[in-house]
């Protein structure tokens, strides 16, 4: 019982992280096809990855939780999928400024002057662009899951990924 729901949890968890794992190769080769015009190498194929994996857990631990379900059954599929996207882009926000902080202070050895630091040295477009992208990710995610659950877990997916012909005489192509 519980190996089979620990299973259930990985394909789920799976499923959400390749979801982002191709979102963040999109925004992997958009940067590098960027940093090209300069002739600036990037590599960040593991930064993606991990991070896929880590955003695909975060959502489905949210999902469960009631600031992920807050607005799901009584507000319109939209509005709640806007509300999780901006509270996910948040996070992500804060998460990516952390990150940037952290290795900046590991820099400088000061705390206070490794958030100023980062903010005026480091290129504040290029994180809010990832950010941006990432939010793109969450919205898109969002309003698939919430328009599967309207619907009933799993007829969406069914629709979208299914053959035709298991949706009667109508020819959905």
């Amino acid at each position: 019982m519980a190996f089979e729901r620990l299973i259930g949890e990985m394909k789920q968890v799976g499923i959400v992280s390749l979801y982002f794992m191709i979102c963040f190769a999109l925004v992997l080769m958009l940067k590098k096809l960027f940093l090209a015009e300069y002739a600036v190498e990037f590599y960040g194929v593991s930064a993606a990855v991990v991070g896929a994996i880590v955003a695909g857990k975060v959502v489905v631990v949210l999902d469960h939780t009631k600031v992920g379900n807050r607005y799901d059954r009584t507000y319109a599929v939209w509005m709640g999928a806007l509300y999780k996207t901006l509270v996910y882009t948040a996070v992500t926000f804060l998460v990516v400024v952390a990150e940037k902080v952290f290795h900046a202070w590991r820099e400088t050895g000061q705390p206070v002057e490794s958030l100023y630091y980062v903010w005026g040295h480091r290129d504040r477009n290029v994180m809010l662009a990832t950010v941006m992208c990432i939010g793109l990710a969450f919205a898109g995610y969002n309003l698939f899951s919430a328009i599967d659950r309207r619907l009933g877990e799993g007829t969406l997916r069914q629709v979208v990924f299914g053959r035709a012909a298991v949706y009667g005489t109508q020819n959905l192509a």
